[in-house]
């Protein structure tokens, strides 16, 4: 499964039903629509169990390569910064409860 695919799959998983308008899904993932296009229909033939057969892979390897080089203090700082990026990346994009509790708390951060 290739990173896009993986991201399509992970931003879908959050979603009740999960399920996301293409053009929220595409702004997500970093993609065209055409791009987008092309990688559900080869999902929906590789279906919601690959996701969850990569999903541990996925978080053990971000686990090594970034958090476990980090310290508690730069975990907690990451999070501050990364939550402010995304509150400014997609605004008007519905991502889930989740995301929009980091997005409000982000933005209050900033003020």
């Amino acid at each position: 499964m290739s990173h896009f695919e993986f991201g399509v799959m992970a931003a879908l998983s959050r979603q009740p039903g999960r399920r996301l308008q293409l053009k929220d899904l595409a702004v997500v993932a970093n993609g065209s629509l055409s791009r987008l296009s092309h990688v559900i229909s080869r999902l929906e033939r590789k279906g919601y169990r690959k996701l969850m057969e990569a999903g541990p892979i996925h978080f053990a390897e971000v686990r090594r390569l970034v958090f476990d080089v980090l310290t508690p203090e730069e975990v907690k700082e990451l999070r501050r910064v990364t939550s402010r990026i995304n509150a400014g990346l997609i605004p008007e994009t519905n991502l889930g409860p989740l995301a929009r509790r980091t997005r409000t708390s982000a933005l209050r951060q900033s003020r």
